[in-house]
């Protein structure tokens, strides 16, 4: 029986719409964004500033109820996509959790 090779992901990635809390490369400053798809290995967010390529991100996404543990990551920024004017799909990498 022949393989479908047209999705060549690791893991399945899961479509999601949830706020997370990240700073960008270390900085002091934390912002909130919406996380639009979560895999595994990657991860995408909506946020209101455009990152370059190769940025590390801090992501902290809360669950709403105390059954599931908040997850802490670090991201690789892989892409930075305009979305409308204001809002840019970061998506990337998981590097560290």
């Amino acid at each position: 029986m022949a393989k479908d090779y047209s999705e060549k992901r690791n893991f399945f990635r899961m479509n999601l719409e949830c706020i997370a809390e990240y700073t960008i490369n270390g900085s002091a400053q934390q912002k909130s964004g919406t996380v639009s798809d979560l895999s595994g290995d990657g991860i995408s967010i909506v946020a209101d500033q455009a990152v370059e390529p190769g940025t590390e991100v801090c992501v902290s996404i809360q669950p709403e109820n105390n059954v599931t543990p908040p997850l802490e990551i670090v991201m690789e920024v892989l892409r930075c996509e305009e979305k409308d004017g204001n809002c840019y799909l970061l998506a990337g990498s998981i590097t560290r959790q």
